[in-house]
This record gives C-alpha cells, structure tokens and sequence, in this order.
C-alpha cells in the first residue's frame, strides 16, 4: 500500500512515462529465494507517480 512507500529510498532512475530523472524504489522478494529481488519503483515527480518493476 501508500504507507509501503513512506521511507524508501530514491535512485537515478528516470520515469518511462514523464522522464522524471529520479524514483523511489524499494526492493521485494516475491518469488522463492533462489530466485532475484524484484525491485518496484515509483516515480519521485508527485504529478506523475507512475510506479513500474524491473
């Protein structure tokens, strides 16, 4: 939820939807643990706040 993103970390990340340069991003294990992190990310521009994944 919103409150997830409450004290996250941001990076240079730029925003695939407005090109903001910078995103909060916070790092998730949602598969097995062999298995990489799945990081989340949201957009730092509070007009924008597009969240996406890598």
């Amino acid at each position: 939820g919103a409150a997830a993103w409450e004290n996250v970390d941001s990076t240079a990340e730029p925003c695939p939807k407005c090109e903001h340069p910078r995103a909060y991003f916070m790092q998730i294990q949602t598969r097995s643990a062999d298995e990489p992190m799945t990081t989340f990310y949201k957009c730092c521009n509070p007009q924008c706040g597009h969240r996406w994944r890598d």
